[in-house]
Parts: structure tokens; sequence; C-alpha cells
């Protein structure tokens, strides 16, 4: 009979096996990863009576399919062949994290060797081909971007997969994986150098009860790394919110550059379409530029160079606009499940702070990660999100099971207090 978690597990292996051709080659891998993991669910929901263990997919899909019907009712922006691709591309990683985060399967002694193996390989591949030229990244992973990506999702699988019974990682796994995030660096982009501090920050720097503690000492230290991660995303920051392609900013000329126009646009439309947005697949979603939304006429910037009908590549360019059409209810959700996550990781600590620093610190990075992928990638819909969000739900899943347990202990104990 073959076991759910075990299916999970392979799901890893193959994921890690096939992270570098399902970037330009294999596409379909992540839909077909979310389908079998979704079919986990329901199997297991149906034959196994397991529903409540994914009380938070269903919550979720029912958010999701709500959005769908208001799409379909209220707004009319799309056709309903954009909404349906949409629904699928926003759901399939929140279906990949939560059923890792409720089944919570644990990987064996030969799995994680397999997969440290696998992870060393693609992030020797990837650093190759950053040395040798970015042209050649065109060939592999169509964008430096992702180079740096493969190699920090690379890292942190190496990283949770050498984690000792005493909460420890070898210093030499520690020395190899900043080496590779090291070379990573030759991605060149701005958001890697970010995530690449915060690594190192918290690698070599970061100590439970860090924030407990809290002084001036401290208080120098996360300003000193703040201001570390804000010069080296400085561009990209200006780039986006400030001067666009030219090198003043100019509000009568926001026509001349795409992505600083979505994020404007983006906020008006939490304005004007107060408070659900306009719905699925109506604006900076894949969906709303294959079926071209109305929306970028609605506001008047289908002729954007990039934005436009015909050059609609800059569209699908960065998550964070895709929220506007959700609405401010949307955005509210969207920061509700990383406070909801993040309540797991610091359960971790609270546990035992030695024993679960580094899935502590493994989780909190992946959520930096994310969030700052968000501002210039739709990474999160992607096979990188996808995975990055699997290993998140096997280390907040056990943050879940330590605080069940814990609540189960405090009840019992206070039956037992009553009945005497």
């Amino acid at each position: 009979m073959i076991r759910i978690d075990r299916v999970c597990i392979y799901i890893i292996i193959l994921g890690m096996i096939f992270i570098i051709p399902s970037i330009l080659y294999i596409t379909f891998l992540d839909e077909l990863f979310a389908l079998i993991l979704g079919g986990i669910a329901i199997f297991d929901s149906v034959f196994n009576n397991n529903w409540k263990r994914y009380r938070l997919l269903w919550i979720i899909i029912g958010i999701i399919t709500l959005y769908a019907i208001y799409s379909l009712t209220c707004v009319h922006f799309t056709v309903p062949a954009g909404i349906a691709l949409d629904w699928i591309i926003e759901l399939k990683t929140f279906i990949s994290f939560i059923v890792f985060f409720s089944i919570k399967p644990q990987l064996t002694a030969k799995d994680k060797q397999l997969i440290t193996y696998i992870c060393f390989f693609n992030a020797i591949v990837i650093g190759t081909i950053l040395f040798i030229g970015h042209q050649y990244v065109k060939m592999v992973v169509s964008h430096v971007a992702y180079g740096g990506s493969i190699i920090f999702i690379s890292c942190i699988y190496i990283l949770y997969c050498n984690i000792d019974k005493e909460g420890k990682i070898p210093k030499k796994i520690i020395l190899y994986t900043v080496a590779m995030l090291t070379v990573g660096l030759l991605c060149t982009r701005s958001k890697y150098y970010g995530i690449y501090i915060l690594t190192i920050t918290f690698l070599f720097f970061y100590r439970p009860n860090f924030f407990r503690n809290f002084g001036l000492r401290h208080a120098i230290a996360v300003a000193a790394v703040f201001l570390l991660v804000l010069a080296a995303s400085w561009r990209k920051i200006e780039y986006y919110f400030l001067t666009g392609e030219s090198t003043t900013f100019d509000p009568s000329a926001i026509e001349s550059f795409a992505r600083p126009v979505l994020y404007v646009t983006g906020f008006l439309i939490l304005l004007d379409f107060f408070p659900f947005g306009t719905g699925l697949g109506s604006f900076g979603t894949f969906a709303s530029e294959k079926y071209y939304s109305d929306v970028y006429y609605y506001y008047g910037i289908n002729n954007v160079w990039g934005i436009s009908p015909n050059t609609g590549f800059f569209i699908c360019d960065a998550y964070y606009t895709s929220l506007a059409q959700f609405g401010i209810v949307g955005v509210m959700l969207f920061i509700w499940f990383w406070v909801y996550i993040y309540n797991f990781l610091r359960v971790l600590l609270r546990k035992n702070p030695v024993l679960y620093r580094y899935p502590y610190t493994i989780g909190a990075l992946i959520i930096c990660f994310i969030l700052i992928e968000c501002t210039s990638g739709t990474l999160f819909t992607q096979q990188l999100g996808m995975f990055s969000m699997i290993l998140l739900g096997m280390i907040s899943g056990t943050g879940q099971s330590i605080k069940e347990s814990d609540t189960q202990k405090t009840d019992f104990l206070q039956k037992k207090t009553i009945k005497i």
C-alpha cells in the first residue's frame, strides 16, 4: 500500500531533480505536482475522514472560489477562461504548502542524503553557468534571477537535510553552503543580494532569544543589517518606486516605464474597487496577459510599453501588483497568511531554542525570500516558489505539532486538577 507521506517525499526528490529543466523545458511540473498533492488531500479526507487536517486548505480554496464567483458576477474585466486559469495559478502554491503542513512527512536519513547530493549538483551547475557567462543562462534557465533563486533554494534544502538530532549543522556544510551562496552573487540581482545578507546574518550572527533581551547593541546590529539590505536593493527600489527608467521622478512621464505604472495602478484599484478589487485574472497576472484584461483599458495604460496587448511581458512581473485584483480584503488576507505561518515558527523557539534554531532560521529565511521576490517577480506562483513553500510547510508543520501537543497536555492537566 502506498503511503501518502512517502508520495510527498518523492515529490520533493523529483522536484529537486527537475528544478533546473522545469524553468524552460518542463514547465507543467508545478501544475502536475499541485494536482497530485490536491488529490492526496481529497483522498485522505474521503477515505480516512481527515477533513479537519486540511481545514486551512478548504478555507483558502473557498476564498479563491468566492473571488471567482465575484469576478464572474460583479465585475466583468476578463473572460471566464481567464478567471479559471488564474484560479488554478493562485491555488498551486497554497495547495503544496498546506498538504505538507498538514501531513508533516518525515525525511529518512537516506532521503536527506539523496536530496543533499541533488541540491549540491544543482547549485554547482548553476554556479558554473553563472561564472561562464550570462548568455549561457538564457539557454538553461531563461534569466539570471532564476539562477540565483535555484542556488538559494538548493542551499536551504541542504541546510535543512543536514540538521542533526541535537539541532546542529556541521560547520563544513555551512561553509560549503555559504560558498555556493557567494557564487550566486554572480546573478547580479539586487533582491538576491538582500537575501544573501540576511542568510549570512541568520547563520553567523543570529542567536535564539536575540530579541528577548533587546538592547542598544542589538538595535544597532538590526539597523546595520537593514541598511545593508537597503543598500543592496536600492537600485531596484529606486527603479520600481521612484524613477522607473528615467533619472528623475516625473509624474507626467509615467507612461514611459511599465513596472512602476503597475504599482501606481494597483494602488488606484485598491481605492476605486474597494474592498474586493477587480477580480481574478484582471490585473498583474499571467491570466490577465493571456486573456488581455479590460482593466488596462479602464485605466488607460494599454499603450504603455510592456503592458500593451502586443508587448505585455511586464504585466506578470511582480506578485504584489496582482494583489490589487483581490482588493484591500485580499491584501489583509495575504498579510494574515504570513503572520499565521510565522506563529508556528515562533513555537519552535519557545519549545527549544537550541534544538530548533536552524529550522526556525530556514523558515524565516524562506519567508524573507518569498516576500523579497514578490516585489519584482512572480516566483511565489511558480515551481521555485512552490518548493520553497513545501519546505516551509514541513517546518511550520513541526511547530503545529508541538503547539497541539502542548495544548493537549495543558488540557489534560487542567482536567486532572479539576477532578482532584
